[in-house]
Order: C-alpha cells, then sequence, then structure tokens
C-alpha cells in the first residue's frame, strides 16, 4: 500500500505533463498566419531548364498573369509551417463548380506532364487549406479574391515595370511598387537564378511573390518578422513564353478556359 501511495503522486505529475503537452500540440495545430504565393509563370518557364519542365495546362493557356501557386498555413510563433492536419482530408471538385474557370485560368499547374490542375488543388487543401477553418470552396474562393486584390501585375506596370527580354529592373524599384498596393512589410520578392557561366555570370528570374495573410484569408497583413529575398540587385522580368508558343507572349484570351463535361462527376 505505501509504494501505490507514493507512486500515485508521480501518476498525478505524468498526467499533467502529458495534459500540458496536448494543449500545446493542439494550440499549434491552429494557424495564426497564412502565406499566399503567387508564380510569375514567364520567370518559371525561362529559368527552370530553359522551360522543359513547364507545360500548358491541357485546359489551355492560363492568364497571362501571377498565378496562385498556394496558400500556406503557419505558425507565426514559432515561424513553422503548419501542415497535413487530416489524415482522412478529401478533395471534392464538385463543390467548386462555380469557381472552376477561374481555378484554370489563375490556379493553373503548368508541371510536366500537362494537366487539369486538380492534383495540384487537392495536394494543396489536404496539405494547407484542411488546416484552416475555412470550408473548402471558402479557401479557394477567398485565395483566388487575395490574389485579384494583390493586383500584382497592373501594380508594377503603373510604375513602369512590364516584362520584357533584355530589360532588367532593380529589385529595389520593384519592392518599392508592390509597396504601394501590399504595404512595406508584408510580402517578399523571390527569383530563380540561372547560370551563364557558373559561379560567376548568372540571371535572377522574378518568378514568385510570398505575401503575408490573415488567418481567415480576408487581408494582407504585416509579416512577424522579415521575409528575407533569394534575389540579387537586379532582376529580370521575363514574358510569358509557353514551351509550344515560343516567340509569343502568353494571352487566356487565345486559349479561353472549358470545363470539360466530365470532370464536375470527379472527386479525389
Amino acid at each position: 500500500m505505501a509504494g501505490s501511495n507514493e507512486a500515485l503522486p508521480r501518476l498525478c505529475f505524468l498526467g499533467l505533463l502529458l495534459c500540458l503537452c496536448y494543449s500545446s500540440a493542439a494550440a499549434a495545430s491552429t494557424p495564426d498566419l497564412l502565406y499566399l504565393n503567387l508564380l510569375w509563370p514567364g520567370g518559371y518557364c525561362q529559368s527552370v531548364n530553359l522551360g522543359e519542365n513547364c507545360c500548358i495546362p491541357t485546359t489551355g493557356e492560363p492568364a497571362a498573369d501571377f498565378l496562385v501557386q498556394s496558400l500556406e498555413t503557419y505558425d507565426s510563433t514559432s515561424g513553422n509551417p503548419i501542415t497535413n492536419c487530416n489524415s482522412d482530408c478529401r478533395f471534392l471538385i464538385n463543390p467548386l463548380a462555380e469557381l472552376i474557370e477561374d481555378l484554370f485560368a489563375y490556379w493553373p499547374s503548368l508541371s510536366c506532364p500537362s494537366n487539369n490542375g486538380m492534383e495540384q488543388w487537392k495536394h494543396v487543401w489536404c496539405t494547407y487549406g484542411n488546416c484552416t477553418s475555412l470550408s473548402e470552396v471558402v479557401y479557394f474562393n477567398r485565395t483566388l479574391l487575395l490574389r485579384e486584390q494583390a493586383n500584382i501585375l497592373a501594380t508594377l506596370k503603373s510604375c513602369g515595370i512590364v516584362p520584357h527580354a533584355s530589360i532588367t529592373y532593380s529589385l529595389k524599384e520593384i519592392a518599392e511598387a508592390l509597396a504601394t498596393t501590399l504595404g512595406s512589410s508584408s510580402f517578399s520578392v523571390e527569383c530563380e537564378r540561372r547560370y551563364t557561366v557558373w559561379p560567376l555570370l548568372y540571371q535572377d528570374y522574378l518568378t514568385r511573390i510570398r505575401i503575408c495573410v490573415s488567418s481567415d484569408a480576408t487581408t494582407f497583413v504585416s509579416c512577424p518578422t522579415y521575409l528575407t529575398t533569394n534575389c540579387g540587385n537586379t532582376v529580370k522580368f521575363a514574358p510569358i513564353l509557353y514551351p509550344s508558343s515560343r516567340g509569343r507572349q502568353g494571352d487566356a484570351t487565345t486559349n479561353p478556359v472549358r470545363l470539360p463535361s466530365a470532370m464536375m462527376d470527379v472527386f479525389l
């Protein structure tokens, strides 16, 4: 009996520790910061193996604009991503029927072989979206609205920064232009480096804009920590030239997106 009485406090203490650890893990599993990643296809397709790993989606050329890549979930205190919150995650395409044309146009997959984008949407939803408090429809709809609100291409154009095959721009002028819309502490500019002569001669291609977003995916917010850039002082803002359309800029109006009739019966 004495041994049992001595073990009881230890068991209670261990139980308290387990409760504290569980509470801490549960708190950390709720993201309070989102990162919106907007991809510039001109930089992506020109920097990745000279476009060999860049393919036009089976649904046609997407919009000639910055495209959604992902909306990621993070813990702002630790700075760590919060992912894969539901091992039984399911992605349903039917609820996205009213968004499907915008998804084809502004959230495609440019990976090879050419595809309709659904695998990417499933991956993003089950990796990040399922960790938010948002429904699938709200998650995708608000992400598309954030892309539109950011208005990156028009903002850069208003400051004289337009895609060009030979002109380069300073990273400073790109950042100052974006700050007029996004705020100075809510984004970072990311590049892909392509070497002409390694490691001395290279060109940095503007590839991605990363933006801090509120946990409900409605507004841009100041980033809790400074987001560094991997770009050099000068940046190439390359025109969109897909592998099968070399020599002309991609234009969504030349290949309007259409909804395959069989797609709406598919769930993943």
